[in-house]
């Protein structure tokens, strides 16, 4: 079987190489032959080449997302220190605000479309059992285990809390369900049964998803797709 050989040039290359050299300005700096103010005050100029070197080496939405978001700061950062343009990043921090919000706004308009999110708006934590769950937790924890043999999906929110849902003992209804998470300053732990396949479409923004399911070797399996957003928090999925 052929494989395609895989190219040193990596986003942990080009890390190592903007480590050395921060390490040799700074060992010329101590030596006298150069001030090191004069170049680290460009290290906007890193965050571009991260960017675009993680840009190219993922194929992932939530990927392509957080390198052009790399991309895009440290451009307009680099054009306020060469005095092109005036960019202060503390006059942008409610920003973040806006798209905590707009995050919020997008997952309630999916989850209207579908007709099966009806009869949702009544449900609390208890209501486990049911095909949709939704859990929330607010400066707070949350555990929840979802027994149900029948089950499309739902909604986890963590703001500065943490939930861990436990889906092992439930069972798709179809081949896939839809999970629609937002976590701000939080964490989410999801535990799916061996037989599940997560499909990471969620978009974090300085934060995080980290898969650690393990496919199935018995052909296709259920999918549980994650949309949503994280946002200075973490997602982990789990079998």
């Amino acid at each position: 079987m052929n494989q395609r050989p895989l190219s040193f040039i990596s986003p942990q290359f080009i890390l190592g190489v903007i480590i050395i050299a921060i390490g040799i300005i700074f060992m010329l700096h101590n030596f006298g032959i150069l001030y090191a103010g004069d170049f680290i005050r460009y290290w906007p100029a890193l965050l571009i080449v991260w960017g675009v070197s993680k840009l190219t080496h993922t194929c992932s939405t939530q990927g392509k997302t957080f390198a052009w978001i790399l991309i895009i700061l440290g451009s307009l950062m680099m054009l306020d220190r060469i005095e092109i343009i005036s960019f202060h990043l503390h006059d942008w921090w409610p920003l973040i605000l806006i798209i905590i919000g707009i995050s919020f706004l997008r997952g309630s308009m999916m989850r209207s479309r579908g007709k099966s999110f009806g009869d949702r708006a009544h449900m609390t934590q208890e209501q486990s059992t049911n095909q949709f769950i939704k859990y929330m937790a607010v400066l707070s924890g949350v555990r929840g285990k979802v027994t149900t043999k029948e089950f499309q999906g739902g909604e986890i929110t963590a703001i500065m809390g943490g939930c861990e849902i436990d889906l092992r003992e439930a069972e798709i209804q179809g081949e896939e369900a839809v999970l629609d998470v937002v976590a701000v300053w939080g964490g989410i732990e999801i535990s799916v049964p061996m037989g599940w396949t997560a499909v990471v479409q969620a978009t974090p923004i300085m934060g995080g998803v980290d898969d650690k399911t393990y496919p199935s070797k018995d052909g296709p399996s259920k999918r549980l797709i994650i949309t949503g957003s994280i946002v200075m928090g973490g997602v982990e999925i789990k079998n």
